[in-house]
Order: structure tokens, then sequence, then C-alpha cells
């Protein structure tokens, strides 16, 4: 069973930035903390410990809980001097950091005791509203010197400073806590907003996804921006069942963002990390994350080897060579013909010479054995075999790239995997590193993948370097855009689009109600370049055909009779 952690926040010494009569210790005044207790003891899961930061403790030790209280004391016995107040809280904020350092921030619930008024309470909104968090307020007026109720509030999440938080209960002196509302103590205010807040998402560009801007006179600069694909789907399921509306926003360094140096943030991260969206749609790719592996492997995207030339080259260059041969002899050859020829008449016996019969049957045997060899091989792998070493060999590893004396490499910019190769100490990363100083390393923004893959990596100086799953959509994206169209088999997972239905969100984009399969056919045009196998048969046929009969020509000519 896990732990939760209780804050208590007493702030009786806020008092004496307005007024005079604030909670001393040695007063009667502190029975308020009796509030505090009662709603320790009231909670129904009572499976969590409490944390009670005040000015004294000595009256606060006999505080219960069911798990236990720690108490933590600022140190000083007043809190009127101006010049050691803000070293006390630092001393007391770094207590309360010590204790929850290894605390979720959701398994923490925070109540704040105070007696100012709700106006004097802004810089607390923040914490109030976007945390699991309750106010504790002594109602009585500010010069009584006894507590006769105690309201318990409730701030809902995104809502305005200025708005009035809700009163889940009221406490008074006797030991007697009321609920005040339908609502339960620590309410689970985060699984549906009641407000219907206006929530900023903050998104980027990512293959299969595209963004637009479109006129809105309601939106500030009288355009919106419009985001498409399967996060604005995921974003909308969420909106629809949490009760939010949302306006996607952009960074300003338009990537993921990563840690710089002086540890501020860049990108998505560190605009949610000074909280100026509200939501980031996706886990993003922290440098503690990159030990669980929780991301798709790096991969390397280049320009795929060509052979140098076709298998019917070679043929036809000797075709034409022994063209010019025949041509050439042509002058010997054209009385053997006209000597040689004679009608046959039936019954007659024909006398070939007897030294011929060899030549015949050796060129027999060569064309049964050029056919076999020529069929096998289209059968087979046998002509890949051949042909494979005039292909260029695509980077097998990391450390093919750096070996390789020229070739540039590109990753993203502002995004983990930069702060992984600026953060290496030792490696190939580290190597990696390295060759930005000799002009081989390039970060681009994701946004300009697309130009970069047309302009860059389709020459084959440069490579592209990131995620497998977003190098596999780049390459999904660029060959939807030539023009040609993915025939998916039968059996494949590759499906159309649905209709997200049901309970269950859809995962990156696969749906949990997918349409019934269908019979499809795949079919592939007859062209010149499918049937290439039969122009080399015939071809091979007429070659080596005309290369023995030149041979016969040449070798020994016939003479007349």
């Amino acid at each position: 069973m896990r732990v939760l952690l209780e804050v208590v926040v007493v702030l009786p010494s806020c008092l004496q930035w307005t007024t005079s009569a604030s909670l001393h210790p040695k007063r009667q005044e502190w029975s308020v903390v009796g509030a505090v207790e009662s709603v320790l003891t009231s909670h129904a899961p009572c499976q969590h410990a409490c944390l009670l930061l005040a000015d004294q403790h000595e009256e606060l030790e006999v505080t219960q809980a069911p798990r236990g209280v720690r108490v933590l004391q600022a140190v000083g016995g007043s809190v009127n001097g101006s010049d050691t107040r803000h070293g006390r809280l630092r001393e007391t904020v770094d207590g309360v950091r010590e204790v929850l350092q290894d605390v979720p921030r959701w398994s923490t619930r925070i109540l704040v005791l105070t007696r100012l008024p709700l106006s004097h309470l802004g810089g607390l909104h923040g914490l109030l509203s976007n945390r699991n968090a309750m106010l504790l307020r002594i109602q009585d007026h500010k010069t009584s010197r006894s507590v006769r109720r105690v309201g318990v509030f409730v701030w809902q999440p995104y809502s305005a400073p200025g708005s009035t938080p809700l009163r889940v209960a009221t406490w008074t002196p006797h030991g007697r806590l009321t609920l005040a509302s339908h609502m339960s103590l620590f309410p689970d205010k985060f699984s549906v907003f009641s407000s219907a807040p206006r929530l900023k998402v903050v998104v980027e560009v990512l293959p299969a996804h595209s963004l637009s801007w479109v006129d809105d006179a309601g939106e500030p600069g009288g355009r919106r921006l419009e985001y498409t694909g399967y996060i604005s789907d995921v974003v909308k399921y969420f909106a629809a069942r949490m009760n939010f509306t949302t306006t996607y926003v952009l960074s300003p360094e338009r990537t993921f963002g990563s840690r710089m140096p002086d540890g501020s943030w860049t990108g998505m991260i560190g605009m949610v990390v000074r909280e100026f969206p509200s939501c980031l749609p996706g886990k993003p790719l922290l440098r503690g994350s990159w030990s669980a592996n929780t991301f798709s492997p790096v991969r390397i995207l280049l320009q795929q080897g060509e052979a140098s030339e076709t298998v019917l080259g070679p043929s036809c260059r000797m075709l034409v060579n022994i063209l010019k041969v025949s041509v050439l002899s042509g002058s010997s050859c054209h009385p053997l013909m006209k000597t040689n020829s004679a009608l046959l008449t039936p019954n007659a016996d024909v006398e070939w010479p007897a030294e011929w019969w060899w030549w015949e049957r050796l060129v027999l045997g060569l064309w049964m054995l050029t056919v076999l060899v020529l069929g096998k091989s289209y059968s087979g792998n046998l002509m890949s075999l051949l042909a494979v070493r005039y292909v260029p060999q695509p980077f097998q590893t990391l450390r093919d790239v750096l070996d390789h004396p020229s070739v540039v490499m590109i990753w993203q910019k502002y995004s983990g995997y930069e702060q992984l190769v600026r953060d290496a100490t030792f490696g190939e990363i580290r190597e990696v590193a390295g060759l930005e100083k000799e002009g081989r390393l390039e970060f681009h923004t994701q946004a300009r993948y697309k130009e970069s893959l047309d302009t860059l990596v389709r020459t084959g100086g440069h490579v592209l370097v990131d995620a497998g799953n977003s190098l596999k959509k780049l390459v999904a994206s660029d060959f939807s855009n030539k023009g040609s169209v993915c025939v998916a088999g039968r059996g494949s997972e590759c499906r159309p689009g649905g209709v997200v239905h049901g309970a269950h969100v859809p995962p990156l984009g696969r749906f949990t109600h997918s349409p019934p399969p269908t019979v499809s056919q795949e079919g592939v045009c007859v062209t010149c370049v499918v049937l290439q196998g039969v122009f080399v048969l015939l071809g091979g046929g007429v070659v080596a055909g005309l290369a023995v009969w030149c041979l016969e020509v040449l070798v020994k000519p016939c003479k007349e009779h």
C-alpha cells in the first residue's frame, strides 16, 4: 500500500503584514489546530503521514494523525524583522524539500491554515487550485481572541485568481466538522473540471500531422492555430471527457526542448516548466528517461545506394562489339553463303564434314548451360549476390558514420538527443560531439526535416539521426507526397482510419474498433522493368548465337566446292 504525505502549512505569522493580532503559541487561539486534526482524522483513506509547518511546535506536538505527524519549526521567536524573515523562510522551505524530495506531487495533500482574507491570498492561488490542496481559513473577526469557526475551501483547477473558492466543510471548536457540499475532503477535482476552463496545449509539427492558421476574430491577433492528427484526436477525447476546451500554441524555438547549460529549458518543455501552457500532449523525452528505454531506438536515415549500371548494360555493349566484328568480317562470309546454298530434294543424303560436329555439340551444350544458369539465377538470389558488390552499402552502425571521412550527421535541435550529445563525456556519443568542430555535425529543428531530406540527405552527403518512430513517419510522409499509394496486403495491420468509440483512449492512432477486414487484391503493372529477365534471356541467346557464328567464320572459313 502506497503511503501518502499530508503537508499542513499554518500561516498565522502572515497576519503580521496586515494586523498586529496574530496566533501566538501560548494563547488559546492555538486551539485552531484542532481544525487541522479534525480534517486529518475525518479524511476517508487515512493512509498518509502528516507534515506540519508552523512558527512554534510546543503545543503542536499533541496533534494527532492516523499515520503520524512531522513538525517543522520556523527558527526564531519574532517574525517582525524584515531582514531575517526571508532567511527563516528559506530554511523552512529547505526542510520541506528534504522531506518531499522523493514524494510524487500528486501523492501529496496540502492544507493551508491562515487568517488572511481571500483577497490577500493571490500568491497562493496557483498552489491551491492546481494542486491537491485545501484552504483552512479562520472566519472570525481579526480582532477576536477566540476561534469560533474555520472554513474549509477548495479552488477549482485553472480557475481565475479572483474567483471565489468552493466551501467544502466547516469546523467549530467543539470538534465538529460539517460537510457543506456534496464534495468530500480532498475531492478528485482533476478528473472532471466543473468550471470548464480553456487550456493552452503546446504542440509541435510531427509526421502525419499538419499545422495551419485560420482567421478567427475572437482570438488574439485575429487568427487561430489548427492542429490535425492523431494527437489532436487524443486531446479532443480528453477535452470531451474532462470538460475543457483547448487552444493550440507553438514554442518560440519550434522544437521539443532540452536543458541548457544555465539550467533553463527550451522549446515545449521550457514552456511547461514556466507554466505558460496548461498541458503537453505526450511524454517528453528527458535525460532521466533514457535509462528506462521509454522511447524508440535511434535510427539513421540516408540516401539509398544505386547500382552503377543495369544488368542489360554489359550485354548491350557486348552485342554492339560482336556486330562490329561481324560487319568487318562480312566480306569473307558473303561468298560462303552463296556457294553453300543448295536445293535439298526428298530422300537425298546430306553430307556434312565430320570435323564440324564437335562445334555443334559445344554450341548446344553452352546454350543449355546458359539457359539453366539464367533460369536458376532469376528464380533465386544469384543475381542479387552478383550485383550487391556494385551497390553502396548503407551505414549499419553509428561507428560506420564516425569512420566515414566526409559524411555529415543531422540531429534534432533543442531536443533530448542534442542534450545527450552535448552532455556526453565518453564513448561514441562523445565522438559525435567532437564532429561539430570539423563541420560534420548539424542540428536542425523537426520543422526543417522535410527540407533537409530533399536538399541534403538525398544528395548522399548527409545522414539524419533521430528516433526510429519519427524517421518511419518521415519516410511515410515523403512517400505519400511523391504521389504513390500504399496498398495493404491481406493480414496487414494497415487499416483505414476508424472512429473513436467506447471509453478507451486510442493509443497513438490505432483505434480500438477497426473496420471489418476486406479482401484486397494486389497487382503489378507489366512494364519493361518487370520483364527485364525475359529480355536478358532473349538477348543472351542472340549474343551466344552470334558469337559462335562469328567464331566459326573467323576460325575456319568455308571453302568453295
